[in-house]
């Protein structure tokens, strides 16, 4: 096969640089990112995060080859400013909102745990019905699983 492993795929050996900056000398302001064992995941949402920024004029990226996992990031500002500092911003904008993320989910997460271990800790049979919203859920009712109704084991199927 010619895909490469996925253990290869994003691991950056030791010593190997992640991004690789080439300013452009036939346009002022721009220069080119290639960020190494990423894919298009990175490339849109950096892509996306520069161009919210009003001093970014251009801002696109591609993927060289589709065994290839590395991102080509283009980059063109105004004059009052240089493309590797709206990257910079945007890398950092970017690591402030995923630590955002990141936290509202262990604080979610953390009340929902809160809410779902004390009805494990009871038998199916001993749980009080759900109430969503004022809305009581239907009781499920455990499912005969025999073959030909004769000794057969009837099993819970609620998962």
């Amino acid at each position: 096969m010619n895909a490469p492993d996925r253990f290869d795929v994003f691991y950056l050996p030791p010593g190997s640089q992640k991004m690789k900056i080439t300013p452009d000398t036939k346009v002022q302001n721009a220069a080119t990112f290639e960020i190494f064992r990423e894919d298009h995941t990175m490339g849109n949402v950096i892509r996306h995060k520069l161009l919210q920024e009003p001093q970014v004029i251009f801002a696109g990226y591609k993927i060289p080859h589709p065994l290839e996992h590395n991102v080509i990031i283009r980059v063109q500002t105004t004059n009052e400013t240089k493309p590797e500092a709206m990257v910079a911003k945007a890398l950092n904008d970017l690591i402030t909102e995923v630590g955002y993320l990141r936290t509202k989910f262990m604080e979610d997460l953390g009340r929902a745990r809160a809410l779902v271990i004390p009805r494990e800790q009871k038998s199916m049979v001993e749980q009080e019905p759900q109430v969503v919203q004022g809305i009581q859920q239907p009781t499920r009712e455990p499912v005969n699983t025999s073959v030909g109704g004769t000794g057969g084991v009837g099993v819970d199927m609620d998962f």
